[in-house]
């Protein structure tokens, strides 16, 4: 088999494996998310921590019908550069963020009395942050773990990607709708924001784990973003649900164009 025959054959196989991960776990997590929320709060802990877990759940037993193994799921030796970088850049934006809200009367100003001392407020920020690091690895194991590889391989770096971010996105489907963050915007909070948001989140991690990815660089910016915007919810209060759904979706556009470019110039060097 020459070259160009093997190259379509294998774009074949990973376009397979990349529908049927899909098409399993989208079709598993809504019907269990759809029929939960009608009984449990979206935001009831053990709903959360086994919806969260469904992605990897399937990924580990389709990677091991598959013959793969625990590198396979890209459990490597991560670069400690790309884990800073991952944790610090949600800083970035988290707080570019919530600074314009404030800027714009969206938001309250933060009241950082309401974490306490200084020491109190370093132990619930790294509290916070480690226990989102076992939460999100339930989701990463199967979207940069399994899935991210095989879409880039069937459909290209950047439109892998995009492709990726949707999946990502529409997987929150259940709680989105049940108006997780914005309680009067669900259908825009479910089929915008949310996939919006999680293309930005895949472009960033692509970025900083190009050539060398291991599972953690995502672990950590995922969990960086979700501890961080906690936080910040937690200690402001909202005065305007619409310009906080259209100022978090622009700002999640902005970073798809930012980040998008970035890590398309890095693909073609």
């Amino acid at each position: 088999m020459n070259t160009a025959n093997q190259t379509l054959v294998n774009r074949d196989s990973n376009f397979k494996k990349a529908k049927n991960y899909i098409l399993i776990t989208l079709g598993i997590s809504w019907l269990f998310g759809f029929i939960a929320l009608e009984f449990v709060d979206n935001k009831s802990l053990p709903f959360m921590l086994t919806y969260a877990f469904l992605p990897s759940i399937t990924a580990i037993i389709i990677n091991k019908k598959e013959g793969g193994n625990w590198k396979s799921l890209m459990f490597i030796k991560p670069n400690f550069k790309s884990l800073l970088l991952a944790t610090l850049i949600p800083i970035l934006y988290v707080g570019i963020g919530f600074y314009l809200q404030k800027l714009l009367n969206i938001r309250t100003a933060p009241e950082w009395n309401a974490l306490g001392s200084t020491g109190k407020m370093i132990l619930i920020t790294v509290a916070n942050f480690v226990s989102l690091l076992i939460l999100v690895l339930g989701e990463e194991i199967g979207w940069r773990g399994y899935l991210q590889e095989k879409l880039i391989n069937a459909f290209g770096e950047v439109k892998g990607i995009i492709i990726l971010g949707i999946v990502w996105g529409l997987w929150h489907l259940p709680v989105a709708l049940k108006g997780y963050n914005f309680e009067n915007y669900t259908y825009f909070e479910a089929f915008v924001t949310y996939p919006i948001v999680c293309i930005a989140s895949s472009f960033i991690i692509a970025y900083l784990g190009h050539k060398r990815y291991a599972i953690f660089v995502g672990v950590f910016l995922h969990a960086a973003n979700n501890s961080f915007n906690s936080i910040m919810l937690a200690i402001t209060e909202v005065k305007n649900e619409l310009g906080f759904i259209l100022l978090s979706t622009a700002i999640a556009f902005d970073l798809v164009l930012i980040f998008g470019y970035l890590y398309w110039r890095k693909t073609k060097k």
